[in-house]
């Protein structure tokens, strides 16, 4: 029995030559099609061999998706020898399992880092998992990209430099004039934005669920605080909605730093989305076991989606926040001059 992941590598594999020598045999215009129209879809070792065939046509292939490209045999090689960014007109790359069998550096016009591009939820973290420890990770690169097409949910991802940079909320600038990429077969909707930067490469940072259709939802939580004393530690977040549905952030971001009148930014990522936030509960936490326990005196707390930046934007205003107890209220519109 093949596995499926097995299975869908053989699947490009194939594919892939079958399309090379139609084209070569039919010179990929004979029945009407063009190279604008191509599309290749390569698994690990087959996404390297789709930038093959894609040198063979000097970059004129429409797109190629790469799906954790292969790292063994093909780190540190030259462009010439693996998947690069020219050899299509757009090329998005999927990176799931970096320590191991995928290739650690960015390969495309964007490539996409799930969870880092390392630890994947779900997948078995010991040898105990037996096999599914050692392809869990490769393969979710693949879901992923089905869970895309299907569209159950739409996958969003940050431009950022670094996934430490991502989770502590330094890359959201995401709005209804600069949405975000959507992961998957939708990435190229980016397109012309992204193959103008200078240098066209780019890369995507994002969290997901442990099962399909790996979805997170992600807010943006900023705090400004009236302490005469900076103030430093973390904030879990739950939301709620009408019915009782309870849902709390995934991401663990760096301990914050509360400043007088100074805006503290927190990215919170939940596994179920509400369109109608009924309550939020907050606490906060320094972390220490011993000595005094600390307050926060809240000027304005503001969370918007940046799942769905057409979504309002809610806010609370002049409460306190006493360590390690949960403090929840009712969230209002933002005042108009606090959007």
């Amino acid at each position: 029995m093949v596995s499926r992941g097995v299975t869908y590598e053989l699947a490009c594999c194939i594919v892939t030559s079958r399309i090379f020598h139609s084209v070569q045999q039919q010179k990929g215009l004979e029945n009407g099609a063009s190279l604008d129209s191509v599309h290749m879809i390569g698994v690990s070792l087959g996404a390297h061999i789709s930038g093959f065939v894609g040198k063979a046509y000097s970059g004129k292939i429409g797109r190629i998706t790469g799906l954790d490209p292969a790292g063994p045999l093909f780190s540190g090689k030259e462009a010439t020898e693996r998947l690069d960014h020219t050899d299509a007109q757009f090329v998005d790359v999927i990176h799931t399992d970096i320590n191991a069998l995928g290739y650690r550096k960015p390969l495309g016009n964007i490539d996409f880092y799930p969870n880092g591009g390392t630890y994947q939820p779900g997948c078995p973290q010991t040898i105990l998992g037996g096999s599914q420890y050692l392809k869990c990770k490769h393969q979710r690169s693949v879901f992923l990209f089905i869970s895309s097409l299907e569209q159950k949910c739409n996958i969003t991802a940050f431009l950022c430099d670094s996934y430490v940079d991502y989770r502590n909320g330094k890359c959201t600038n995401c709005d209804v004039l600069n949405p975000c990429p959507t992961l998957g077969y939708y990435a190229d909707k980016w397109k012309n934005h992204l193959i103008e930067k200078n240098p066209p490469v780019t890369t995507a940072y994002f969290d997901t669920s442990d099962k399909e259709p790996f979805c997170m939802y992600h807010y943006f939580v900023d705090i400004i605080t009236w302490n005469k004393n900076s103030r430093r530690g973390f904030i879990r977040i739950q939301i709620a909605d009408n019915t009782g549905n309870i849902a709390e952030s995934k991401i663990d971001s760096d301990a914050a730093v509360f400043q007088q009148y100074r805006q503290a930014k927190i990215l919170a990522g939940f596994y179920l989305d509400f369109y109608s936030i009924s309550k939020i509960t907050l606490t906060f936490s320094t972390n220490n076991v011993v000595g005094p326990k600390y307050k926060l005196r809240i000027l304005q707390m503001r969370i918007r989606s940046l799942s769905d930046a057409k979504r309002l934007h809610l806010c609370r205003y002049d409460f306190i926040l006493l360590e390690n107890i949960e403090t929840s209220f009712r969230p209002i519109p933002c005042y108009e001059n606090d959007e």
